[in-house]
């Protein structure tokens, strides 16, 4: 499967609380309709991160981190070399991207670009929806994932668009 030249992943899971993001900001992304982005939200294993991003020029994976010190909500672009390799067990949705990635260079099927963009979790515990810290931060991740795919290809994007009133859960 040919991805097209960007790739929008959204990682994570919506019965984990904050753990969702990377979902809901995807799928808020997708809602905007723009032309040559592929959005995905339904990665659930590193197998399937390979497929979808294999054959993109551009791959922006949106998924929640925890960090210390703590700051809920904070959006940051990650480097590949920064991310961390689970070993612990610790992640919630079993996609670890540095892995996934390390077997996508393994059989040839990595992006030309991959770019990470974190949301801060405050609570990763059982549950449906988004804190409010981390509702709060899906228009700042979506905008990071537009301006990112803007460096490959036209990127119309309504800027005009009024985040405040969405409500993410």
């Amino acid at each position: 499967m040919t991805a097209g030249p960007v790739v929008v992943i959204g990682l994570g899971n919506r019965y984990r609380r904050d753990d969702g993001v990377g979902i809901v900001a995807a799928a808020a992304l997708d809602e905007l309709g723009l032309p040559d982005i592929r959005v995905v939200t339904d990665v659930v294993e590193p197998m399937g991160l390979v497929e979808a991003w294999s054959g993109a020029r551009l791959a922006v994976v949106i998924d929640a981190v925890v960090a210390t010190p703590p700051m809920p909500g904070r959006v940051t672009r990650c480097a590949l070399g920064d991310l961390v390799t689970a070993t612990d067990g610790v992640s919630s949705h079993r996609v670890d991207v540095a892995a996934a990635y390390a077997l996508g260079q393994a059989l040839a099927r990595v992006p030309d670009r991959l770019e990470v963009v974190s949301v801060e979790a405050a609570d990763t515990g059982h549950g449906v929806g988004l804190t409010p810290q981390v509702a709060a931060a899906v228009p700042a991740a979506v905008s990071m994932a537009v301006d990112l795919a803007a460096e490959v290809v036209p990127v119309a994007a309504r800027r005009d668009r009024d985040w405040s009133h969405q409500g993410y859960e």
